[in-house]
């Protein structure tokens, strides 16, 4: 679900935590997931419930041979012909996951089974002793009540259906004793009303947690986005969109480090706008800083994965590039002054026929002991200079030799 959607839930989320209803609303565009992670977490929980149901109902089978004698047969064929493949099927394939939708349909009928075979048996028998077995029937909706996990509209269709049986069957059976209808009915509206208050309790308690979890999640992310955005903007030059200074130093002390212990390269790149104070006097403080992010997003291109571009100050930037040695260095400065020379700006200020360039200073160092990253930036800012005070436009590599230089610049 998208972030700003998530976002949009919170308001959603805390009215439905205030809301006083007996069971605690879900906002519409959460239900399906936690309808699924309510589906998840009681799965396991509800599959043993019904080994249980199961096995305790076929049990009471072997109590009809006191009880009901004339139902044996009939009894047994719903147990064990019936109802317990019918469970056995639910539970295989509930572990393989192939209900899917008709789950909740399925396990319901699973619960209201055994309470209408009770009820068909209640009718049929003639044997005054199976009273004791009418009244052990409501323990049936007691286990599904109270112990399966059903939804709420199940649980409430799972007493209605069980308890009009029980009653409708101990009012149409001859053998049960009118003086006892009573209280069987009232035992079984009793365990009824029971399973519906302590389920709609669970399911409430599960709502509140789930909203609370949710909204937890949101505001984390939400949180965790501001201090990315924050983080991004205190590491970014607000003008060109580069990395800033701050972004910068800490890079390169990083970079040194990791050099220094792979025994590795730092190469370093200093750009300077050639000319910038009157190409800005001419142009307007705006033109200038129009020609700072042209220039930025043409070294940018030039750059290898990995490699970071920053504002250094005013108009001059720099470039660390991890991993590489003075040719690799050299030539990717190359490639970043001819690029900004065929833009062929226009540079009225210095002349009608003058266009923007760059000065670049190169180096790169391996970290060793005599060796800092302070002196990195003094060789490639010398380097620079030296590009400057030679014509600039072009690159400075210190005592690279000029044949070596070339050599770097054509590749």
């Amino acid at each position: 679900m998208p972030q700003q959607a998530d976002s949009s839930l919170l308001s959603d989320i805390d009215a439905a935590l205030a809301a006083r209803r007996i069971l605690t609303p879900i906002p519409l565009l959460l239900r399906a997931r936690y309808h699924a992670q309510h589906l998840a977490a009681h799965r396991p929980h509800n599959r043993r419930v019904i080994v249980g149901l199961v096995v305790l109902f076929d049990l009471f089978w072997f109590s009809q041979f006191g009880t009901a004698p004339e139902l044996v047969v009939l009894s047994g064929i719903f147990r064990f012909a019936v109802l317990t493949p019918f469970a056995l099927l639910f539970l295989w394939l509930d572990r393989h996951d192939r209900l899917g939708r008709c789950y909740d349909a399925t396990l319901l009928a699973l619960a209201v089974a055994p309470s209408l075979i009770s009820a068909v048996l209640c009718v049929l028998t003639t044997s005054d002793t199976t009273l004791s077995d009418v009244r052990a029937t409501p323990l049936i909706l007691l286990t599904t009540g109270l112990i399966a996990r059903l939804t709420p509209a199940a649980v409430m269709t799972n007493a209605a259906f069980s308890t009009a049986a029980f009653i409708g069957s101990i009012i149409a059976a001859h053998a049960i004793p009118r003086s006892e209808l009573g209280s069987l009915i009232l035992t079984d509206l009793s365990i009824a009303a029971a399973g519906i208050g302590f389920n709609f309790q669970m399911e409430t308690r599960d709502r509140q947690v789930f909203l609370l979890h949710t909204g937890d999640q949101i505001r984390r992310a939400e949180l965790a986005a501001q201090n990315l955005g924050l983080r991004h903007e205190t590491q970014t030059d607000a003008l060109t969109g580069v990395a800033n200074r701050r972004c910068f130093d800490a890079t390169l002390a990083v970079t040194w480090q990791r050099a220094r212990s792979a025994g590795d390269w730092v190469g370093l790149i200093m750009i300077d706008v050639d000319h910038f104070k009157p190409f800005n006097d001419h142009y307007g403080h705006q033109g200038g800083d129009d020609c700072l992010r042209i220039v930025a997003e043409q070294a940018r291109s030039q750059l290898r994965v990995g490699d970071l571009l920053a504002r250094y100050g005013g108009e001059e930037f720099a470039v660390i590039l991890p991993g590489a040695p003075l040719m690799m260095v050299a030539s990717i400065a190359e490639r970043i002054r001819a690029c900004v020379e065929a833009l062929a700006l226009p540079h009225a200020g210095i002349g009608p026929t003058a266009r923007v360039t760059v000065s670049l200073g190169v180096t790169s160092l391996m970290p060793a002991d005599g060796h800092n990253a302070r002196r990195l930036i003094e060789a490639a800012d010398s380097n620079l200079y030296d590009a400057k005070r030679t014509g600039r436009n072009r690159v400075g590599a210190g005592n690279t030799t000029r044949t070596t230089l070339q050599a770097a610049n054509e590749k």
